[in-house]
């Protein structure tokens, strides 16, 4: 047995279920540093944190017209995460004081550079490194105004001591060509961050719009998937202009089983939800159901992955 009573080879799976300092960077990371930390007291092996968490997700999009946002969105620009950077520095030494894997969603900008942004999420390992980073491949919706999209160089899985990690943010969950292609790296452990639904108020009831993908994807892919939602709190509501409902769905975050089922789950309310995964479970399903080996046709279905980082502009090789 391991010295905290679990079973020998499970992982504690920790899903964080709460507010970033909205639009300011270093408060928010400030925040994600104190929320590693205590997960990493619970004994965790492997902490998600909410999509775009620093600075902040862009409610604005779906709560006033677009022009009306211009200045939230200077200010996400301008609070936006570069790596290298502080930011990734703070992250990385929190996930290595903790001792756990992390995935946290930050609002991405490319270093030295102003304009455009990405949705990401950065892996942390723990030993404080980074072990890479995932750009969302499509913003949602009305994301598609704040976010450019990623490319294939950063669809891939990270190596952790639990078994292969891979992440997607929110709506990309329903993207089944992407899930699939993570699923055919290796895929063991999954991560997928939402924002809050609070700002869109009553017009949001169904909290199937997270469980569904989620478990989907954990039950076609026989893995552990730990989804993180925001909590959306009666100030981020003021700021944006917007009425609080407090019987409205504002978030739901656990980890669901290779079966599809909630471990554990935490609704409506501030918090880390803690679940023991047995790696061995991952196995069983497959063994009947292998969507990326025994039960496909690689005659019939080919999936082909462009996995080049897309660049402003390229040198030429120099002329013979």
């Amino acid at each position: 047995m391991a010295t905290d009573g679990r079973a020998a080879g499970t992982f504690r799976a920790a899903a964080v279920q709460d507010g970033s300092v909205w639009l300011d960077r270093v408060g928010s990371t400030a925040k994600a540093c104190e929320l590693i930390a205590e997960a990493g007291r619970g004994g965790a092996d492997i902490v998600a944190l909410p999509e775009s968490f620093i600075p902040g997700f862009p409610y604005w999009l779906f709560t006033a017209p677009l022009m009306e946002g211009a200045a939230f969105h200077r200010r996400l620009h301008d609070e936006a995460v570069e790596i290298p950077g502080p930011t990734i520095t703070a992250l990385g030494e929190a996930a290595a004081e903790a001792g756990v894997t992390a995935v946290v969603g930050i609002t991405e900008r490319d270093p030295g550079r102003i304009g455009t942004l990405y949705n990401t999420n950065v892996v942390l390992g723990p030993d404080g490194s980074l072990l890479g980073k995932h750009r969302k491949l499509v913003p949602t919706w009305a994301e598609r105004a704040v976010w450019a999209g990623g490319d294939g160089s950063t669809l891939s899985v990270f190596d952790t001591p639990h078994g292969a990690l891979g992440t997607l943010n929110c709506g990309e969950n329903v993207n089944t060509l992407a899930r699939y292609a993570l699923l055919a790296a290796g895929e063991r452990i999954h991560v997928a961050n939402f924002p809050s639904c609070a700002p869109l108020g009553g017009r949001h009831t169904n909290t199937n719009e997270v469980y569904l993908p989620a478990a989907a994807h954990a039950y076609e892919g026989r893995l552990y998937n730990i989804v993180s939602q925001e909590y959306g709190s009666p100030e981020l509501c003021e700021e944006l202009g917007v009425p609080f409902v407090a019987d409205a769905w504002n978030c739901i975050s656990g980890v669901i089983g290779p079966d599809g089922d909630w471990i554990a789950s935490l609704r409506d309310e501030r918090g880390i939800v803690y679940a023991d995964c047995d790696p061995d479970v991952t196995v069983n399903g497959r063994l009947y159901h292998d969507i990326v080996g025994h039960y496909n046709r690689f005659d019939v279905f080919r999936l082909t992955v462009d996995r080049s980082e897309q660049v402003a502009i390229a040198d030429a090789p120099p002329r013979a």
